[in-house]
Formats: C-alpha cells, structure tokens, sequence
C-alpha cells in the first residue's frame, strides 16, 4: 500500500527546494500581519468603550421612548413649549410667568413686537436661555452665566427699547428718526419719560 500525501496547505511553510533555509520571508510576512491584526483589535476595543460612553452620555440627556432631549437637572422649572406653537410670542408669555409674575416692570410688554429693537432682544434672549437649559450642549455654567449676564443686561436693556406707557399696558409708539441730510452727523435723543 503507498502512502498517502497530506492534503495541500497553502499557509503551511513552503518546501525548501533548494535547501538554502530560507522561507522565502513569509514568516516576517505572517509576523506583520499578526501585529497589524493585534493593532485592528485594540482599535476595534477603543471604539467599543468610546461607543459605551457616548451611550451612557445619551442615556443622561435622551428619553429613549420618545426620542426627546430630557429637562436638564438645573433646570427647574417646566421649559416652554417650543413645537407646533409661535416661539417667541409663546417664551415671552412664559417668561412673564416664570421671570416676572408680581413685578410688572419686569415683564416684557405685550407690545414687544412692535418695537424692533426689543423683539431682536427678545429673540437672542429665548435662543440664548434655549442654548443654556434645553440644547445637547446645555450646561449649568452656562444656565448660571444666562442668570447672571444676559439676564440682567436684558432687563437694563428693555427699558431702552420701549415707553415707559408700554410697561403700563398703553402701547406708544417710539419715537421715529428723523431724517438728516447725507453726510450730517447723527444725533441721538433720549425719550423723557
């Protein structure tokens, strides 16, 4: 009975023909590959752990059932609707239920659109405290940085924008510029109030 041959193997060491010793460099090639491999791995291992953490970030500021980013835990109060309604006349109403409930000084006039300059304010201020409680960058840093420095300036501000008569719920027009011949330099007035 003859022998039988093993099968082929094409990744086993190749015959040495010629008896020289040499593997043709296919062992560095194999030893290459393998530490390139081991590289992949350890790659593949990091991505995995930075996966699981972004989850676990997620987890913190996405409600999985509803899809919705959850109220930051410095954000006390109940945000204001900011879906199928008008914005900025819904924030101001909530605003002066949140902000300014006894204090009418303080409270944004019903008239708020009405005068350019407010309603500009009016919408840096919504976006900024949306920016601070509610967007996927939210921060408490920048919560308190919204009380202590937009809030304030805000209400400096406001009253710049507007007649004293607005702040008592009697809509007054601003004062209208008036027109200056080209080149003329611009003056400014102040409302008495």
């Amino acid at each position: 009975m003859s022998e039988r041959e093993p099968p082929f193997d094409p990744f086993s060491t190749p015959t040495d023909f010629f008896g020289s010793g040499a593997s043709l460099g296919l062992d560095d090639e194999s030893e290459a590959l393998r530490r390139e491999l081991d590289a992949l791995r350890e790659l593949v291992q990091q991505q995995s752990r930075a996966i699981e953490s972004l989850d676990d970030v997620l987890a913190q500021l996405v409600d999985y059932r509803t899809g919705k980013l959850l109220r930051a835990p410095w954000c006390f109060h109940e945000p204001p609707p900011i879906e199928d309604v008008d914005v900025l006349p819904t924030w101001v109403a909530w605003w002066n239920l949140r902000y300014a409930p006894q204090d009418h000084s303080k409270q944004i006039p019903y008239c708020w659109e009405q005068h350019g300059g407010l309603a500009a304010e009016v919408a840096t201020l919504a976006v900024s405290w949306k920016r601070a409680f509610q967007d996927v960058k939210a921060n408490v840093d920048a919560a308190q940085t919204w009380h202590d420095r937009w809030l304030p300036g805000f209400l400096q501000r406001m009253r710049q924008w507007l007649p004293s008569d607005c702040f008592d719920g009697n809509h007054k027009e601003g004062r209208q510029p008036r027109s200056r011949p080209p080149g003329s330099p611009v003056v400014t007035e102040t409302d008495p109030e």
